[in-house]
């Protein structure tokens, strides 16, 4: 039988997992990954944080060495941009016209950062953060004293907050809705959650927009509220979201619905042989039954060694429990299952921010759907997250 050839499109942690899922049954055929950026996949996590501290080494992001794809004769094509999918000729057309043919394809081409439309949002010092390499500039920029000014009160705003006051730097947090974390839902979550960054210094201004970026002699200078407030700025870090990279796949014939590309329980799009995994794709959801998609680590990791499987001829449902995490200073935040349009929140627990410790069950329709746990980093509560999951999975609400 011949080898067959996979090619994966896109180059982060679902590209990387995939190759470990394919390599689980297939130690033959022929792995080809087109990568747009220039770097080895990557952890995005450690980009606001660890890395973005100094606490955390360049290799450390990395999801394996170099000499791990040779060991398992992966050809890494990095710099390389794909710009269609022809289905009938099972071949990926590249920037440059090329083009790779596949057996079997897998699109992973992620996320990129939100771009806002405010005048002066190309001034230099406005910054965004998705990539390694803007990483590294976000990091170059912060110094103690630096002003910054974290436009956006969601997880990468409010990591890349935490993480600059511990680099000495002023910080302010700019969100133009009325509560920070809005995903969550919750005024009383939000509430929290801005106490705990009024606790450090952060200033926290919600319901306000950055309407203009003001520069001076070249830089900027201060960030323009929707008030006509200017606030003093050396730095302004954008995290206003992030849009998943399906444009170039939009004359291709796929199935793309709010931005994702619609898979089956298999992660099996309409295209014959050609799956989709991470930020980009559109998937039944195991608790909520209903199509998601999700732009988180581990997301991103189960999907991509799942479709790596089944292009392997697995032909395994994902079945897998979505959850996440976030740090803020020493507080731990998990996230499990599905956080969106509750009924109602219930909070277990202490939310004293001096020393947190609590759940806020998510529910709808009577029914357990989602949890967010908060606690310092020191306490393990592995036990109650496994339970958690357990009762998300079942729907069922834990005893008080």
């Amino acid at each position: 039988m011949a080898e067959l050839q996979y090619v994966i499109v896109g180059g982060g942690l679902a590209a990387a997992s995939a190759i470990e899922g394919i390599r689980e049954l297939d130690r033959e055929g022929e792995i080809t990954v087109l990568a747009a950026e220039r770097e080895l996949p990557y952890h995005r996590p450690p980009l606001s944080k660890g890395f973005l501290a100094g606490r955390e080494p360049v290799e450390a992001v990395k999801v394996h060495k170099a000499a791990w794809y040779r060991e398992n004769r992966v050809r890494l094509r990095l710099g390389q941009t794909a710009r269609s999918v022809h289905l009938g000729k099972q071949s990926v057309t590249l920037e440059s016209g090329e083009r790779a043919p596949y057996d079997r394809l897998l699109v992973a081409t992620g996320s990129q950062a939100r771009r806002l439309g405010a005048p002066g949002v190309d001034t230099p010092g406005v910054l965004y953060l998705r990539t390694l390499q803007d990483s590294f500039a976000v990091k170059g920029a912060i110094k103690p004293g630096t002003k910054v000014i974290a436009v956006g009160g969601g997880f990468i705003g409010m990591e890349v907050a935490a993480t600059a006051r511990q680099l000495g730097a002023d910080v302010t947090v700019l969100e133009a809705g009325p509560t920070l974390y809005r995903g969550f839902a919750d005024p009383s979550l939000s509430t929290f959650f801005q106490r705990l960054l009024e606790g450090k210094g952060i200033a926290v201004r919600t319901a306000t927009r950055a309407a203009r970026f003001r520069a001076q002699d070249g830089k900027l200078a201060a960030v323009v509220a929707d008030t006509g407030e200017q606030i003093p700025a050396d730095v302004a870090v954008v995290g206003v979201g992030a849009e998943p990279n399906v444009e170039w796949l939009a004359t291709s014939g796929f199935s793309i619905e709010r931005g994702g590309v619609i898979v089956n329980v298999r992660l099996e799009t309409a295209g014959t042989n050609v799956w989709a995994a991470g930020d980009i794709a559109r998937f039944p959801d195991p608790v909520t039954r209903q199509p998601r998609r999700l732009e988180h680590w581990d997301n991103a990791l189960a999907q991509g060694k799942l479709a790596g499987r089944n292009m392997a001829g697995a032909e395994e449902p994902y079945t897998h429990q979505s959850a996440y995490f976030s740090d803020l200073f020493d507080v731990t935040i998990n996230v499990l299952g599905d956080t969106d349009g509750p009924d109602a929140v219930e909070i277990r627990g202490s939310t004293e921010v001096e020393a947190p410790n609590f759940t806020a069950l998510f529910v709808r329709s009577f029914k357990l759907v989602g949890a967010v746990m908060v606690n310092p980093n020191t306490v393990d509560r592995s036990k109650e997250f496994d339970q958690l999951q357990q009762h998300v999975a079942a729907g069922t609400i834990p005893d008080s």
